[in-house]
């Protein structure tokens, strides 16, 4: 059942504390993620191996490049624009979150459109969290009663949206109406036994790939929700992963060493870093 073997992209590369948001932009061939709790925003140039980041005012879960050099970016208290020459922040849409609450994973729809979940980081988490996707300058609320609302992924045909409920280690899937956004007919899609899912992607033959926290794994499950392949980590908290490179057969992984004693990170020493698997080879 095991698929591939995940490798450091590049020791070299700062260790990140909460690394989160994976997404490869095939326009520059480049690699970006965040490091939630570091307030850092990470590019990697895969094909001249070269790294930069940049700091941000707060915590920081996704990063999305835009045609005119800007990055759409999420801040604990909601969505930005963010100017990587000048570091200016402009808000685009912001909530007003309860206490210990802060806008979580992102990622854009088959049609461009943003969704982001928010996650309640307090010690006994209440089902304070929701779902909502981008509407000019608006966070439109779609659903609630989540303690951790996070990775979201759809289907090739883009008719189902899977969205990860880690706090009841639940995927959902919903059927999905690209040009309205709209989300009908929830079903637990499948549940992870050893962790908790965090990030997910789907690939063009029906599998999802969910990173799960806690778990030291990537499971991929078929397009029935049956277990169909695993991607063992040596490190405990995988957080989120994307297809990239010329034919987008790598999978990239991001991981943390968020919450780890150090007794911890001295038995698994490579939390934090960026994995990659070539799949398909």
């Amino acid at each position: 059942m095991k698929t591939g073997n995940a490798l450091p992209l590049d020791l070299n590369l700062p260790v990140s504390q909460l690394g989160e948001g994976i997404h490869w932009d095939a326009q520059t061939s480049s690699l970006w993620w965040v490091d939630i709790s570091g307030k850092n925003i990470h590019r990697y140039d895969a094909e001249a191996g070269n790294h930069r980041s940049w700091s941000v005012s707060k915590e920081v879960s996704f990063v999305f490049p835009q045609t005119d050099g800007q990055l759409l970016i999420g801040l604990s208290n909601g969505v930005h624009v963010f100017d990587p020459e000048t570091g200016e922040e402009r808000p685009v849409a912001l909530l007003d979150l309860p206490t210990d609450n802060r806008l979580n994973d992102g990622k854009l729809d088959p049609d461009g459109r943003l969704w982001v979940g928010t996650i309640n980081t307090s010690a006994e988490p209440m089902e304070t969290a929701a779902l909502y996707f981008l509407q000019g300058d608006c966070l439109v609320e779609v659903e609630r009663g989540y303690k951790n609302a996070n990775g979201k992924a759809w289907s090739a045909d883009g008719k189902i949206m899977f969205h990860a409920d880690t706090g009841r280690d639940t995927i959902w899937a919903y059927d999905y109406v690209g040009p309205s956004g709209t989300v009908t007919n929830k079903r637990v899609f499948a549940k992870t036994f050893h962790g908790s899912p965090d990030g997910l992607e789907a690939d063009g033959d029906g599998n999802l790939y969910a990173a799960v926290f806690g778990g030291s794994r990537v499971e991929i499950f078929s397009q029935r929700g049956d277990l169909a392949g695993l991607i063992d980590l040596p490190v405990p908290n995988v957080t989120s992963c994307c297809f990239g490179g010329p034919d987008r057969k790598t999978l990239f992984i991001t991981t943390a060493f968020d919450g780890m004693s150090p007794e911890a990170r001295q038995k698994a020493p490579l939390s934090g870093h960026v994995f990659k698997v070539l799949l398909g080879a």
